[in-house]
C-alpha cells in the first residue's frame, strides 16, 4: 500500500516538474524568439559611452593686458569605432571604407594627417620602418597583441620571430586577415594611411568610444565636405579643438616657452603627484608654460550617456563643463622686449661690420672677419641649404658649387691612402686639415679608446701632433695597442692588416656621409679660391634666401660687384642677420628690472627662434635645424649664458673694502700700473699707455682703475691687516689668498651672486670666484654669473641695499583686481645670508666652501646682511657710477641722469673680449636697473651705446623709429679693446 502511495507520488511530482520545465521552455523561446529582436534593440540603446570635451589653456598676457600666449579654436576630424558588427571581416571592411573615403576628402583638401605612419615606403615602394629601437619594438609589441616588448618571440604560425619581423612582414601581417584585413583594391600609400589609422584607433581598444584624431585644423572644405557624407561616415565626428599660438614668437619664445604631447614619463611624473592627465594631453614643455603648468591648465569636461546601435545619444547619464585654466600677467612690457631685442640685432650686426674686413689681415693676432669668413659662414651654418645644389632644377651658380665639391670630395676620397700614410709634416695643407678631421671624427664614433695614463699612447700621439708620423701609422699602433677600437663585425682575431683595411673602409663611409667633412671641403675650397665667394652669393638669391636687388645677381656675374661688398650691404640692411652667420659676435642679453620691486620688464636674450613650430606638434625638420644652428638660439643667454663680471663687479668690492674698513672714501691709491707684488703680475688695462694717477674709491670705480681694485683685493688677504698700508711692497704679513676670497664670497653672497635670481624659468647657477682675490677684485678669475643674475645686483646698488629675487609674473587670475594670487617678489634684506652657510648663521671660509685647501687666517665671519652697508658706502658707489657715466662719450650725452659700470671680459685669447653693463637711471630715483652683454662682443663700448639707445628708448628721448631702423648700428666700435 505503502509502495503504491509513494508511487503516485513520484508520477505526480513527474507531471508536475515536466509541466514546470514545459513553461520554462516556452518561456525561453518566447524570449529568444519571439521578442529577442526587442531585447538585443534596447540592450544596443544600452550601450554606455563616454566623452571628454578639452579644456582651454590660460592666456599668458603681458602687463598691459597683451595677449602673447593664447588658445586658437580649430576643428579636428576624429573617428571611433561604434559601429556593431557581425563578423572581425565585417569590421575591417567597414572600418577601412569609412577611413579611406575620409582620408580621399582630407587629401584632396590639402589637409596632412596627425597620426604616425609607422611604416613608411620611399619613391621605389620599398617598405622601412618609420622608427628604430625601442619605438619598433614597442610597435612590433602592439600589433603581435603584447603587452610587453619582453614577451617578442619566435612565432611559429608565421615562421618567423616577431622581434626581428622586417617592415614588409609587419605589413603583411596587418594587412592579412588577422590584422586589419586590408584589401588590395588600396593602393600602398591608401594602405599605409589606413595601417597608421588603424593602429592608433587600436591603442584605444580597451577604450572603444574613445576618440583618434585623424587631422587636425582642418579647413571649411574639409568640414563641410564630411558633415555632408555624415550619414554614412559612422563614427567620424567634426570636433572643436584648440592650438597654442604665440604672438611675435622670436621675441618671448624664450620666455613663454611652448606646450607640446605629454610624455609617458611627464604622465608617470604627474601620476605620482596625484595629478589626473589625459594620454592625449598637451602641457607645457619649457619656460613658462611649464613652469606654471598647473595655473594654465585647464580641466577637462565630461559626459557619459546611453547611445544605440550607431552612435545615438539616447540618455545623458552625466555630464561637467569644461574649466578654463587660469590667465597669467606677466611683469613684462611686450614693446620694450620687442624693442630690446631689435636693438641688440642692430648692434650686433654694426659690430660685425665695424671688424670686417676684406682679405685675410697680416697679423694673424688680429681678430677680424674677412670675405673668406663671411663666405664660409654662410655654409657651415646652413643658409646655403648645400643639399639643394644637387637638384636637378639648380640654378647656375649652385651647379657650380656642386660640381667644384663633388670633384674636390672625390680626388680625396680617391687619394684616401696617400692622407693615411704621409707623414703629417709631408702632408699639403688641405690634406692635413682632412686627415685631423679624420681623427677628430673616429674619435666622434667611439674608434678611440685612448689610454692617457699609456707611456706609449702619450708618444705615438706626440709624433703625430709633430707631424713625424703618419695617421694610418698613429691608428694602426692604436689597433695593435688597443686605444683604438676596432670595426664592429670585424672578426675577433683578425690580423692586423684585416682590421686595418676594415678600419680604411669605415674612414671612407663615414666621409662620404658627413656634413661636418662636407663643409670642411667648402671652406677648403672658398680660402684656396677653387670656388667663386660671388658664388656662393648668387646660390642664395637662386634658392631664394636673399632677394636680387638693383642687379646684384647679374652684376656680381659679370664681376661688376663683389662678394665682400654685397654681403655688407646684406649684414647693413638685416637681410642678413648676425644670427645666421653665427660668427662673433652673434648672441647678446638684456635684462631689465623695477629695482623697487624686482619685477622683470624685459628679459631679452638674442638671437630668438619661432615656438609656434615646436608647439602642439614638433615642426622634426625646424627644431633638428635649430639644434645644428651655430648660434644656438634654444639658448636663453639671459637666464644661462654665464661669463665674468670683467670691471662690473667693481662696486661689490669697493662695498667690501668700505664696510671693512680696509678704506675710507678718501683713500688714495697710486695707480702704478702693472700690480708686481704678486706673480703673475696683473697690469692695469690703461697701461703702458698711461697710468690712473692717485684716486680714491670713486675715482676709481669712475676710472675702472684695475690696480686700485687689484690693492683691494690683495689687502683682504692680509691677516691681521685690518687698514690698507699706505706702501703694500713693504708689508710683511703674509699673503693668504684664502682669507681675501672668504671676504669677498661674504659679499658677493650679500649682494646675491652667491644663487639664482628668482626668475621662474631655467636659470644657470652663478659661480662666486674661489681663487686668486686679487683679480677676482676686479671680476675676473673664475667668476661667472648670468645677465639676470647681474640685473639683479644692479638693481641692489640702485636702491642701496635691497634685494628683490626677480619675478616675471605679475599677478594669476582675470583682472588684477580677482587676482588669486597677488604677492610681490620676497624681499631679502633682513636675512642672514645662508647659503652655503652652517646653521648657527656662521659663513664658512672659502677653503670649506670649495672642498679642500688650507684653513683661512680667519675661519669664519658672522653671518652679514646688506643692512651692514651704510648708506655713506652707497652714495660713493653710486657717486663713482654717476662719475663713469658723465664721463662716457655716449651715455653722457643723455638727458636722463643715471649710473652705471661698464666691464670687459676676457675668455680666449683666439676670440674677442665680453661686453658687459650695468647701470640704473634715473640717478636720483631710479625706475630700472639694467644688465647688458655681448658675448664675444670686442669691447664693453658696444654695450654702452646698446645701453644707451635702450634708456633712449625707455625715457622716450628719441622717437622709436629714429632707433629701430631696421639696419645695422654704425656706431660699432672696432677693435678687441680692454678699456674697463
Amino acid at each position: 500500500m505503502w509502495k503504491h502511495v509513494i508511487q503516485n507520488r513520484l508520477l505526480l511530482l513527474g507531471v508536475v516538474l515536466s509541466a514546470m520545465f514545459a513553461v520554462v521552455l516556452m518561456r525561453f523561446y518566447h524570449l529568444q524568439v519571439v521578442e529577442g529582436g526587442d531585447y538585443q534593440e534596447e540592450f544596443l540603446d544600452q550601450i554606455t559611452r563616454s566623452t571628454t570635451s578639452p579644456a582651454s589653456r590660460g592666456t599668458i598676457y603681458d602687463r598691459n593686458g597683451v595677449p602673447l600666449a593664447y588658445d586658437e579654436l580649430t576643428y579636428s576630424v576624429t573617428i571611433t569605432d561604434s559601429g556593431v558588427y557581425a563578423t572581425r571581416t565585417e569590421r575591417n571592411e567597414s572600418l577601412n571604407r569609412i577611413i579611406a573615403r575620409v582620408l580621399e576628402i582630407l587629401q584632396a583638401n590639402g589637409e596632412q594627417l596627425s597620426v604616425r605612419l609607422p611604416i613608411i615606403a620611399d619613391d621605389t615602394g620599398a617598405l622601412a620602418f618609420a622608427e628604430e629601437g625601442t619605438d619598433r619594438e614597442r610597435f612590433l609589441a602592439d600589433i603581435f597583441g603584447h603587452s610587453s616588448t619582453d614577451d617578442l618571440s619566435y612565432n611559429e604560425r608565421l615562421g618567423y620571430d616577431e622581434r626581428e619581423a622586417t617592415a614588409e612582414q609587419a605589413y603583411g601581417y596587418l594587412c592579412g586577415e588577422t590584422g586589419y584585413g586590408i584589401s588590395e583594391e588600396y593602393s600602398q600609400e591608401q594602405t599605409l594611411q589606413i595601417i597608421a589609422v588603424r593602429y592608433a584607433m587600436s591603442r584605444n581598444s580597451y577604450q572603444r568610444y574613445r576618440t583618434t584624431t585623424l587631422a587636425e585644423q582642418i579647413g571649411e572644405t574639409s568640414v563641410a565636405n564630411l558633415l555632408e557624407l555624415s550619414g554614412e561616415l559612422t563614427g567620424v565626428e567634426i570636433a572643436e579643438s584648440t592650438l597654442r599660438r604665440y604672438a611675435d614668437s622670436e621675441y618671448f619664445a624664450h620666455i613663454l616657452g611652448y606646450t607640446g604631447p605629454v610624455s609617458a614619463e611627464e604622465l608617470a611624473e604627474f601620476e605620482a603627484q596625484g595629478l589626473s592627465y589625459d594620454s592625449n594631453a598637451q602641457v607645457g614643455k619649457a619656460g613658462l608654460e611649464q613652469t606654471f603648468e598647473q595655473q594654465l591648465r585647464g580641466h577637462n569636461g565630461s559626459e557619459t550617456f546611453y547611445v544605440d546601435s550607431v552612435g545615438r545619444v539616447t540618455q545623458v547619464l552625466d555630464s561637467a563643463e569644461a574649466v578654463v585654466g587660469q590667465d597669467i600677467w606677466l611683469t613684462i612690457d611686450s614693446e620694450l622686449q620687442k624693442t630690446v631685442y631689435q636693438l641688440l640685432e642692430q648692434k650686433l650686426a654694426g659690430i660685425l661690420l665695424a671688424n670686417m674686413v676684406p682679405e685675410k689681415a697680416e697679423d694673424s693676432d688680429e681678430l677680424v672677419i674677412d670675405a673668406d669668413d663671411l663666405t664660409t659662414a654662410l655654409i657651415d651654418n646652413q643658409v646655403l641649404d648645400t643639399e639643394e645644389l644637387a637638384n636637378a632644377d639648380a640654378g647656375t651658380a649652385e651647379q657650380r658649387l656642386f660640381a667644384a665639391y663633388e670633384g674636390k670630395k672625390s680626388g680625396q676620397l680617391e687619394r684616401l691612402d696617400e692622407i693615411l700614410e704621409t707623414a703629417g709634416q709631408s702632408l699639403p695643407s688641405d690634406w692635413k686639415e682632412t686627415a685631423d678631421y679624420i681623427l677628430e671624427l673616429l674619435g666622434d664614433e667611439g674608434y678611440l679608446n685612448n689610454d692617457t695614463g699609456s707611456e706609449a699612447w702619450q708618444e705615438w700621439r706626440q709624433s703625430w701632433q709633430d707631424g713625424t708620423v703618419s695617421l694610418g701609422q698613429y691608428l694602426r699602433q692604436g689597433i695593435e695597442s688597443q686605444w683604438v677600437n676596432p670595426v664592429s663585425g670585424n672578426a675577433p682575431y683578425s690580423t692586423l692588416d684585416e682590421s686595418w683595411n676594415a678600419m680604411k673602409t669605415e674612414i671612407h663611409t663615414l666621409l662620404s656621409a658627413d656634413q661636418g667633412y662636407e663643409r670642411l671641403l667648402y671652406r677648403m675650397m672658398i680660402e684656396q679660391g677653387e670656388i667663386r665667394r660671388e658664388d656662393v652669393c648668387m646660390a642664395l638669391i637662386e634658392q631664394g634666401v636673399l632677394e636680387d636687388v638693383d642687379g646684384s645677381y647679374s652684376r656680381m656675374a659679370s664681376g661688376q660687384l663683389g662678394a665682400y661688398d654685397f654681403l655688407r650691404e646684406q649684414i647693413r640692411t638685416l637681410r642678413i642677420t648676425p644670427a645666421q652667420l653665427a660668427l662673433d659676435p652673434c648672441t647678446a642679453s638684456c635684462v631689465i628690472v623695477d629695482p623697487n620691486s624686482g619685477e622683470v620688464l624685459a628679459c631679452v636674450t638674442y638671437p630668438g627662434y619661432d615656438n609656434n613650430r615646436l608647439a602642439n606638434h614638433v615642426d622634426g625638420e625646424y627644431y633638428n635645424h635649430l639644434l645644428e644652428d651655430r648660434s644656438l638660439p634654444l639658448y636663453n643667454n639671459a637666464t644661462q649664458q654665464r661669463t665674468a663680471p670683467g670691471s662690473t663687479f667693481k662696486p661689490v668690492t669697493a662695498a667690501a673694502a668700505l664696510t671693512e674698513g680696509l678704506i675710507t672714501p678718501e683713500t688714495v691709491i697710486q695707480d702704478r700700473g702693472i700690480f708686481q707684488i704678486v706673480t703673475p703680475s696683473p697690469r692695469c688695462w690703461i697701461y703702458p699707455g698711461g697710468t690712473h694717477g692717485a684716486i680714491n674709491v670713486s675715482q676709481a670705480l669712475r676710472d675702472s682703475c684695475n690696480y686700485f681694485f687689484y690693492s683691494l683685493g690683495y689687502g683682504f688677504s692680509l691677516p691681521g691687516v685690518t687698514v690698507l698700508p699706505e706702501n703694500l711692497e713693504e708689508e710683511t704679513a703674509v699673503y693668504t689668498p684664502e682669507q681675501g676670497i672668504s671676504i669677498l664670497q661674504t659679499y658677493m653672497e650679500m649682494f646675491g651672486l652667491n644663487e639664482t635670481s628668482g626668475i621662474e624659468i631655467g636659470e644657470n647657477s652663478p659661480q662666486m670666484a674661489n681663487e686668486f682675490p686679487v683679480t677676482a677684485a676686479i671680476g675676473q678669475s673664475n667668476h661667472n654669473y648670468t645677465t639676470t643674475q647681474l640685473a639683479r645686483y644692479a638693481a641692489v646698488l640702485a636702491n642701496h641695499g635691497t634685494l628683490y629675487d626677480l619675478t616675471l609674473i605679475h599677478h594669476i587670475g582675470e583682472r588684477a583686481g580677482e587676482a588669486e594670487t597677488t604677492e610681490g617678489t620676497e624681499t631679502l634684506q633682513n636675512e642672514t645670508v645662508q647659503d652655503g652657510a652652517a646653521q648657527n648663521g656662521e659663513i664658512p671660509d672659502a677653503a670649506s666652501q670649495n672642498g679642500g685647501g688650507e684653513e683661512s687666517a680667519e675661519t669664519a665671519r658672522e653671518g652679514q646682511t646688506l643692512d651692514a652697508i651704510s648708506e655713506n658706502t652707497w652714495q660713493v658707489i653710486g657717486d663713482g657710477m654717476r662719475q663713469m657715466a658723465q664721463s662716457n662719450r655716449t651715455l653722457s650725452q643723455l638727458s636722463v641722469s643715471l649710473a652705471g659700470k661698464t666691464g670687459t671680459a676676457q675668455q680666449s685669447s683666439v676670440r674677442p673680449n665680453h661686453a658687459l653693463f650695468i647701470g640704473y637711471a634715473p640717478y636720483e630715483a631710479p625706475e630700472i636697473a639694467i644688465a647688458v652683454r655681448i658675448a664675444y662682443g670686442y669691447s664693453s663700448s658696444n654695450a654702452v651705446e646698446a645701453a644707451a639707445d635702450i634708456l633712449r628708448y625707455y625715457f622716450n628721448l628719441e622717437p622709436v623709429e629714429n632707433l629701430v631702423t631696421g639696419q645695422a648700428d654704425m656706431s660699432g666700435s672696432s677693435g678687441n679693446s680692454m678699456a674697463d
